[in-house]
């Protein structure tokens, strides 16, 4: 007899039909089951039913946020935390994903449920690590987007590391916080986080990225970009090179990464003015329009994305322009998701 997907009037993405939300390919998605330690749907499905399913911590998501979320990507990766509370020490997970991808809010929830279920789990963001406002600024001076932040070099990386030795060593974390929304949107550090973690998850933009190749202009193969990078953006690239080089000893801490990838980096224009729309209604602050372009312009063009789409992710999540899952599976696997049929 087949396994009963369908049960309780369940849609899940082996339900016939299947979810209308979910537009990924099962098949890569099964494959990452199997990789985290699940051979049997039905057995991961009746895992997380029991703790809530779709509906667990659901007040801890934007409205907006979609099935295909949750199912896809939001119950694998606890799957992927709970495999690490098994271990012995300490485990730090990454994940990559460019501004406004849903990288914040799905580290919300993560944080969220790890608490009902009594796990120790902490995520916390790179953006935590910025420098205090003074050293900040001067660091960050110069730049040809006039960004304030977020770029390769805006990070306390002595402190990061300092941290992290501590916390591998004794178990014990403490963290600066970084808010956002002070100095009228340039940000500031807003005090300490002090927890005991078994997992600690990172979340950061450029996370895993490594330095690239730049011929002597500074372009990077056969880039486009509208208007064309100008003198001084291409100037500032080598100084971003250069600046990546400091993190690859982060990197390499790591002990597994996923990738939020958007299909087209054009999409993070939308995704970032939504987060500073959310900013604004939340907080009251939030970038002018001159300052998005600039942060958006930067995120475009101070690293490729090429260098971007070759980070060392283990696992792969394509989102398109409305940051619905595409594409969810192991990054050595991973096929064009327009070559594969997708369910539903």
């Amino acid at each position: 007899m087949a396994p009963d997907y369908h049960r309780n009037n369940l849609l899940t993405p082996w339900s016939n039909p299947a979810e209308p939300q979910i537009k990924f390919p099962i098949k890569p998605f099964e494959q990452l089951l199997i990789q985290l330690g699940w051979t049997n749907p039905q057995a991961w499905l009746n895992h997380w039913n029991k703790r809530g399913g779709i509906s667990l911590k659901k007040a801890c998501w934007p409205s907006a946020i979609g099935k295909d979320w949750i199912w896809g990507l939001a119950l694998p990766f606890l799957t992927l935390l709970e495999g690490y509370l098994d271990k012995n020490g300490q485990s730090l997970v990454g994940i990559s994903g460019l501004p406004g991808c849903g990288k914040t809010s799905l580290g919300f929830w993560l944080e969220a449920v790890a608490q009902e279920l009594e796990w120790p789990v902490v995520v916390i963001s790179l953006d935590d690590f910025y420098w205090p406002a003074p050293e900040l600024d001067r660091r960050m001076q110069g730049n040809p987007w006039g960004v304030p932040r977020a770029l390769p070099g805006s990070h306390d990386l002595d402190l990061m590391t300092r941290t992290l030795d501590i916390w591998f060593k004794s178990g014990r974390l403490h963290t600066p916080k970084f808010d956002k929304a002070l100095r009228s949107g340039r940000g500031d550090r807003c005090g300490w986080r002090h927890a005991k973690p078994k997992v600690l998850v990172i979340e950061g933009w450029f996370l895993g990225c490594s330095p690239y190749k730049l011929n002597k202009t500074g372009t990077f193969m056969d880039e486009s970009f509208s208007p064309p990078l100008n003198r001084s953006e291409l100037a500032y690239r080598h100084i971003v090179k250069e600046e990546l080089k400091s993190y690859l000893a982060i990197w390499e801490r790591f002990e597994t990464m996923w990738q939020l990838r958007a299909l087209d980096p054009s999409y993070t224009r939308n995704w970032k003015a939504d987060q500073e729309s959310t900013m604004q209604r939340d907080r009251g602050i939030c970038l002018d329009s001159e300052a998005l372009e600039g942060f958006v312009r930067m995120i475009l063009a101070a690293v490729p994305q090429a260098c971007l789409d070759a980070t060392p992710a283990d696992v792969m999540v394509n989102l398109n322009r409305a940051r619905q899952l595409m594409w969810v599976g192991q990054k050595g696997s991973q096929v064009s998701a327009s070559s594969e049929s997708a369910i539903g």
